[in-house]
């Protein structure tokens, strides 16, 4: 169990960023859970990514991020992990220098973290393999750089000058 704390930890404190382009390391939510499921399907666990849909506006964000041009709802994705027979929520998306802006989730290795975000809508398992199909479609990710690059840019301007 102390194994699987440090590996979900190890990722959780990658530093959160949105790529802002295709060559860019995905750490945001989506390539913090690929690299977790990675790790922890190649040590046997049985894992699966979830996908929820949520309000930007739900974050505490300031006033000033707030009114760059973006779309109002997004996905997060996250991960459910099989312990001892039942699927547990594992969210790895904030990093700790976070913990002043955002719930950052400890775990124990064996109870539920809390989603990173307020859910609007959780994807069923059909829907969740759709839409991180599309997450990985380069397609869609130059659509969403184009509607919302700029407010990503300041986004993650404005965690890494507020990260501790």
């Amino acid at each position: 169990m102390e194994e699987l704390i440090k590996i979900f930890e190890s990722v959780r404190d990658i530093p959160y960023r949105i790529p802002l382009s295709l060559e860019e390391e995905d750490n945001c939510c989506s390539g913090k859970h690929k690299k977790l499921l990675r790790i922890l399907k190649e040590r046997g666990y049985e894992v699966k990514y979830r996908v929820c849909v949520f309000l930007w506006s739900s974050l505490n964000l300031p006033k000033d991020l707030k009114k760059i041009s973006h779309s109002g709802k997004s996905s997060h994705i996250y991960l459910e992990i099989k312990l001892d027979g039942v699927w547990r929520i594992l969210d790895a998306t904030w990093d700790k220098g976070l913990k002043g802006l955002f719930h950052v989730n400890e775990w124990d290795g064996k109870s539920n973290t809390e989603i990173a975000v307020k859910p609007v809508k959780i994807f069923s398992a059909e829907e969740t393999t759709k839409v991180v199909k599309m997450e990985n479609d380069e397609i869609s990710i130059k659509r969403d750089l184009e509607a919302n690059g700029k407010f990503y840019e300041a986004f993650n301007k404005w965690l890494e000058k507020n990260r501790c």
